[in-house]
């Protein structure tokens, strides 16, 4: 197995950067609207005015008060989000600035912050061989500096796949309605997925954020000759890109394709796709308000 050579607090530093980068945007506007709490719960009086609502007027407070009174609600944010992120060797690449899994775990600690700051619990699982790193959704500041421990641990990383084990824990563990993104790059999935998340699906809002290099879908025109190397067996082979960069994409996608089908299949329908060679933020934004749209 490669080692990660990875200085966590160096790494955890550069998350924060990305979190308050994220922060001065408005991301958590749109995820608070987006992501609606259970339900509202009142919170104090108030007195009338002509821009109010005649139906929130509270005749006996008013009575009592001498004055006309609305009764003013806020929204209970009592949601629990957690971020199944896929770490097996495949996110351990990349040809940006950063690798897969590096670009993920920066977008993770974004959204972590933004929904612990909505009022939410938030936790994450990181999932390869087996599930490593699972933070049962919890609220605070203690649970944001824990969640960025376990996306900068290097032994989380660079395994096989194994998504059912994952799926399997999230269905013991977690309670019911729990909003799970599922951070993926939809590369070596395999087995039975599809009935695991069809049952997860049932129980949770299961919503895939599909993290994908340009070289998961295209090879380079102009490269030369390459060795390339088989993530899972370690086989490793001298390639043209040039020569067979038609049949790669082509492949490339109908594997894509496949692979989004599984997830309309298992009812799956919302989902968001990200680039490691563009910003998260702007994609992340227009899938929230999608949603927003689509909820109203």
């Amino acid at each position: 197995m490669l080692k990660l050579n990875i200085d966590s607090r160096a790494r955890i530093r550069k998350l924060d950067i990305t979190t308050q980068r994220v922060v001065s945007t408005n991301f958590m506007g749109n995820y608070a609207s987006a992501f609606k709490g259970r339900g509202i719960v009142f919170e104090s009086f108030r007195e009338y005015s002509s821009a109010d609502d005649a139906s929130y007027i509270d005749w006996k407070a008013s009575t009592r008060a001498g004055k006309l009174l609305v009764r003013e609600f806020v929204e209970e944010r009592n949601l629990e989000v957690f971020f199944l992120v896929d770490a097996s060797h495949t996110m351990v690449f990349g040809s940006q600035k950063k690798l897969k899994h590096e670009y993920a775990a920066g977008m993770v600690a974004a959204m972590s912050f933004a929904i612990l700051q909505a009022g939410d619990a938030v936790g994450v699982g990181l999932f390869s061989d087996t599930v490593r790193g699972f933070l049962i959704p919890h609220q605070g500041v203690g649970q944001y500096k824990a969640i960025l421990h376990e996306l900068v641990n290097p032994d989380n990383y660079d395994r096989r796949c194994n998504i059912e084990e994952a799926v399997r824990k999230c269905v013991l563990m977690l309670k019911p309605n729990t909003v799970i993104f599922l951070v993926t790059d939809l590369v070596g999935l395999e087995g039975s997925w599809e009935l695991y998340l069809k049952i997860a699906n049932k129980k949770f809002e299961v919503l895939p954020i599909i993290v994908r290099d340009p070289r998961d879908d295209e090879l380079p025109a102009d490269a030369g000759h390459v060795i390339v190397e088989d993530a899972y067996t370690g086989e490793q082979m001298l390639i043209d890109p040039g020569r067979i960069r038609e049949a790669y994409s082509k492949a490339a996608k109908e594997i894509y394709i496949e692979k989004t089908k599984i997830l309309q299949h298992a009812n799956i329908i919302d989902m968001a796709l990200v680039n490691t060679s563009r910003d998260f933020i702007t994609p992340v934004i227009s899938y929230l308000e999608r949603r927003k749209r689509r909820w109203r």
